[in-house]
């Protein structure tokens, strides 16, 4: 009893915290629910010997099994063909813009910045009605609402929270205990001491990723767009160096991958493999990774709370499914969309690959994984901590993937030595007034 009354009020807070990160969406709390919808007799019949193609890239094995078997059942189902074009996720966009370009978009796609395809995407509203949205956390559709029109172009196909993640089996070794709580300061002081006493090569890793390191960032609460669509990083200047500082002399001091980071140049790269290696004992990162180190990780590992600073709680993320407006059949598109992100599918698929849920109904029920469900628990407990400033970078869609971009690539030539932590916050500040200002116009 105690366990599910945790569970219940972890996933009451996540709502809360969502719709407090953006109430300006205005959503109607959950009314409608499609859940199930099953194809008529006319759909079955035109659908027959039709084919579409998902776009997709997954963070692990367990993604892209799961998809593959849903995509069997989808087909048993309708009589339709789904082609899967499993895309790496350091070329998504640029591929898929490409496509777009050459006038061969797929039809549906599962995207991590779907602000940069509004004017392709599909109204789903037309197919799946007006309160289809209601059936999604309040908040969690921003990102996939027209900002003309205000209809549903998307939905959110998973939350993710980040975080770090630590190799018990060396923490032990060193006599250092596992936390429970703790600070940036403690953090690596822990780091270094069981670097020190297992020999692993580096003491910490980040993946690289703006979007990772805003995490740090709000934990010295310091934000860089807020819900109004406001340049607020000049406010928090002065934390905002400090936090860039924090970890990039990590890196250039070689406590942490430095020539990972570097040599990747302008691409998002991941350390995972050098934790899985145990080479590294704290490794920040997310539950998009929980089933990669689930099933290749070879010693005790642990989802441990976020450090805090003047704030806790992590940085939130997610992914979302659209389907484009040029699809020859955008119906079936739409049906697609509907049962990846219907609730069994998506049930499934969180169970099974460490996803957070979006819906309603998954979220108030408390979802209950069969295997590493205290790291999720603890994902869940940092999300509801999460300060709803961190919600509003998303007021700008198409705009908040290349401001993680720039972010990112300033660490690497702070990490390089080619600018100071301060002129990289500078820049930063510069390039988010000259990018906000192309939305006025």
């Amino acid at each position: 009893m105690k366990m599910q009354s945790l569970r219940s009020k972890i996933a009451i807070g996540l709502s809360v915290v969502l719709s407090a990160g953006l109430v300006a969406t205005g959503l109607p709390s959950a009314h409608a629910d499609t859940s199930g919808l099953q194809p008529t007799s006319a759909q079955l019949s035109a659908w027959k010997g039709k084919e579409i193609t998902y776009y997709f890239y997954n963070d692990s094995q367990a993604e892209l099994d799961i998809t593959k078997a849903q995509i069997a059942d989808f087909q048993k189902l309708t009589g339709a063909t789904v082609k899967l074009d499993v895309i790496p996720f350091t070329s998504l966009d640029t591929q898929l813009q490409a496509r777009i370009a050459a006038g061969n978009a797929p039809d549906v796609a599962r995207l991590n910045n779907p602000g940069l395809y509004q004017s392709v995407s599909l109204n789903l509203e037309t197919y799946l009605g007006r309160k289809y949205v209601e059936e999604f956390l309040k908040g969690s559709t921003f990102q996939v609402t027209d900002p003309k029109t205000k209809k549903l172009i998307g939905v959110p196909y998973d939350l993710s929270m980040n975080g770090p993640i630590i190799n018990v089996d060396q923490f032990k070794k060193a006599g250092v205990a596992i936390p429970t709580s703790w600070n940036w300061t403690q953090l690596i002081a822990a780091a270094k001491k069981v670097q020190a006493a297992n020999g692993t090569e580096y003491a910490f890793a980040m993946d690289k990723s703006g979007h990772r390191f805003s995490t740090v960032l709000s934990q010295f609460n310091s934000y860089m767009v807020d819900k109004n669509q406001r340049n607020v990083l000049p406010q928090s200047k002065t934390r905002a160096i400090k936090a860039l500082k924090l970890i990039t002399d990590l890196y250039k001091a070689d406590s942490a991958p430095k020539d990972l980071w570097i040599g990747s140049g302008t691409k998002y790269a991941s350390p995972v493999a050098v934790f899985v290696g145990q080479q590294v004992p704290v490794f920040f990162s997310g539950n998009f990774n929980l089933a990669t180190l689930d099933s290749t990780a070879k010693f005790n590992f642990q989802v441990v709370p976020n450090p805090k600073e003047l704030n806790g709680g992590g940085w939130p993320g997610g992914k979302f499914l659209t389907a484009f407006n040029t699809s020859k059949t955008p119906d079936l598109s739409a049906y697609f969309l509907h049962y990846l992100a219907d609730k069994a599918q998506m049930e499934q698929m969180d169970k099974g690959a460490f996803w957070l849920p979006t819906r309603n109904d998954l979220v108030g029920s408390g979802m209950k994984y069969p295997k590493r469900a205290a790291d999720m628990d603890v994902y869940l407990a940092d999300t509801a901590s999460t300060p709803a400033a961190a919600y509003g970078i998303q007021s700008v869609p198409t705009l908040t993937g290349l401001i993680y971009n720039y972010l990112r690539d300033l660490m690497t030539d702070v990490m390089g030595g080619k600018i100071t932590a301060a002129q990289a916050i500078d820049k930063q500040i510069a390039w988010i007034d000259e990018k906000l200002a192309t939305l006025k116009k």
